[in-house]
């Protein structure tokens, strides 16, 4: 089962919580553990493989027995009578947009709809012959929305349906642009896991810190959308035309820092957070921080001041996630060690050492879009140091070995001779390396003879191919490849997944960290928008075994050099600083740890 699979099955447990009347609490818990799974970037089965079910934010004892259990036979007896205790036509009402467990129980046991496979397209029958509209706590606008609702849904426009983060951030800058066309504001933020840089997300929130909330909740309405979900005094939503969900929340500029940090999340950070104010006699909400004593509410303008009012220092939002920040907050405000790290910026990468020029050395997969020249230009507009190109090796399949040797051999003259042109036309100063992302073939050999190897300096290892070995034979894979040849220093986009479409590979992680420790490999941080690979949860891990990262783009186009930002958010959530990234390193001394012939401190 895929995390977001779990994720449905375990909200569909609090769902069945809910319509039974059980306690508040094991239904928070539920859905604290679904939003968890759902968000982790690591497959959840691979961390009950390794006994870590428990190190997920918000899966306790109870939770973790049933997945054990669920992972062992497909399925978990106390879940399975749970299920049985409700009507199954509700689950699949579920995943229209605005029905909830108790809506949904309602609606089907009000209508008798009992068959779980026809149920929306029931529900939707009774809902055009006027049958909602006069039941109680419904009318005629609830059966208009059902409706409206239903359609949504019949396009595939479900709400777990998440996007890549990039994409996400792209729509959301568009509505903020259009905002600031009009009205009076101070600040503008992205919410949720959007703001917490999150791999994939969901709905786009934003919030505005204006004294004019009327006109900016206007302007946020006269967005292109297919139509107004809900409008008030403090906000909006509208359901886009590209059938996303965006929500608007307006707040004071004295009152915005405590709304920010309140609708940034996560969920499990914020639960730790009341609990730590409580222990202090606080109470956070949305407005402000309130004497539990006095009931004094005092309002705070930014997250800055609203952390230091509980005696923590500023969490950065990339760090939200209940991992310890809490408390290493606390460290560091009392001037302990082991406090918060300071984050790596994107303004400390000094270079892209995966990028894919047009040079055709008939690869084994597809070519880069740009020339060298316009790589290199683009690489000296973003102030890099370096470059590596790192073009994919040529295809094994249609090339002897001496002519891929021939091939590699012409390659580095023809690099040689365009950086030398490049460098007189426009007076550069980027320095490259010639690199390789070579194959790792299914059984561990590299797709690049030794020989050829003679003609690059590095090489970016990588998985293309035979994605679903079993684990012991992906680890021995990796491995092989890994300890091949010297000259293999960055192993790219670890996982190999693909958002929204291909699981990563199944390895035992914590044994190909200890070989890429021992031989100082750097582990990439692939920045490319389906990627966003290593996934953070394991940039947490491969950082705390003392492991070095390179952020790269795998740019096939030179704007896909822009992208960098996002491998840079992925390394924030694991908590790395620039010392843990080998490409914040200048020149010199990244040179010399490519060649193997420097330790940087």
């Amino acid at each position: 089962m895929t995390n977001l699979e779990i994720a449905q099955l375990l909200r569909k447990v609090a769902a069945a919580y809910l319509v039974l009347n059980e306690n508040r609490f094991r239904i928070i818990a539920y859905e604290r553990a679904a939003d968890s799974i759902e968000h982790l970037t690591s497959d959840v089965k691979d961390m009950w493989d390794d006994g870590k079910l428990e190190d997920i934010p918000g899966v306790g004892g109870g939770i973790a027995s049933n997945l054990d259990e669920l992972f062992k036979t497909g399925k978990s007896k106390h879940w399975e009578s749970v299920f049985a205790k409700v009507p199954q036509a509700i689950f699949p009402l579920l995943l229209v947009p605005g029905i909830g467990p108790k809506k949904a129980y309602t609606l089907v046991t009000t209508l008798k709809l009992d068959n779980a496979k026809t149920v929306v397209s029931d529900l939707e029958k009774a809902a055009k012959s006027g049958k909602i509209a006069p039941l109680e706590g419904f009318g005629e606008k609830s059966q208009g929305v059902i409706l409206e609702s239903i359609a949504i849904y019949k396009r595939g426009q479900i709400k777990e349906n998440r996007m890549p983060l990039p994409y996400a951030d792209q729509i959301a800058q568009e509505l903020i642009a259009h905002l600031k066309k009009k009205g009076k504001a101070t600040r503008y933020d992205v919410l949720g896991s959007l703001r917490r840089q999150v791999s994939t997300i969901g709905d786009i929130d934003i919030a505005v810190a204006t004294t004019e909330p009327q006109t900016i909740i206007e302007q946020f309405v006269s967005f292109p959308h297919q139509r107004i979900v809900d409008q008030g005094t403090r906000g909006a939503t509208l359901l886009l035309t590209n059938g996303r969900q965006a929500d608007l929340r307006v707040q004071s500029p004295k009152a915005y820092g405590a709304m920010l940090q309140y609708f940034t999340g996560s969920k499990n950070h914020n639960i730790q957070l009341r609990e730590l104010a409580l222990s202090r006699g606080l109470s956070l909400s949305e407005h402000g921080i309130k004497s539990v004593r006095t009931g004094k509410l005092t309002e705070y303008e930014t997250e800055e001041s609203f952390y230091k009012a509980i005696g923590l220092t500023y969490i950065p939002p990339e760090l939200r996630e209940d991992r310890g920040e809490i408390s290493a907050s606390l460290c560091r405000a009392q001037g302990r060690p082991s406090g918060l790290p300071d984050l790596v910026e994107l303004g400390d990468i000094r270079g892209d050492l995966h990028t894919h020029s047009n040079y055709d050395l008939e690869p084994s997969h597809d070519l880069g879009k740009d020339s060298i020249g316009e790589l290199l230009t683009t690489a000296e507009r973003l102030g890099y140091e370096y470059i590596g190109f790192s073009d994919h090796n040529p295809g094994i399949t249609n090339h002897t070995k001496q002519q891929i040797v021939d091939i590699m051999k012409r390659r580095r003259l023809a690099y040689e001779h365009q950086y030398s042109s490049w460098k007189d036309r426009v007076k550069g100063r980027t320095h490259y390396f010639l690199m390789c992302e070579v194959d790792i073939l299914p059984d561990g050999r590299l797709a690049l003879p030794d020989e050829a190897l003679e003609y690059v300096d590095a090489v970016i290892v990588s998985v293309h191919s035979a994605f679903t070995q079993p684990r012991e034979v992906v680890t021995a894979r990796l491995i092989r490849a890994l300890t091949a040849h010297p000259k293999v220093r960055i192993f790219g986009h670890p996982t190999g997944r693909l958002l929204g479409s291909r699981e990563g590979i199944d390895a035992d992680w914590p044994a190909v960290f200890e070989v890429v420790k021992q031989h100082d490999i750097a582990l990439e941080i692939n920045a490319y928008p389906e990627r966003l690979d290593l996934p953070d949860t394991l940039v947490y891990d491969a950082r705390n075994m003392g492991i070095r990262f390179c952020i790269d783009t795998d740019a096939h186009a030179a704007e896909h050099m822009t992208l960098m930002r996002y491998g840079v958010s992925v390394a924030r959530r694991g908590w790395s600083t620039k010392h843990d990234i080998v490409n914040t390193l200048e020149y010199n001394k990244f040179n010399g740890w490519l060649h193997n012939k420097f330790e940087s401190s």
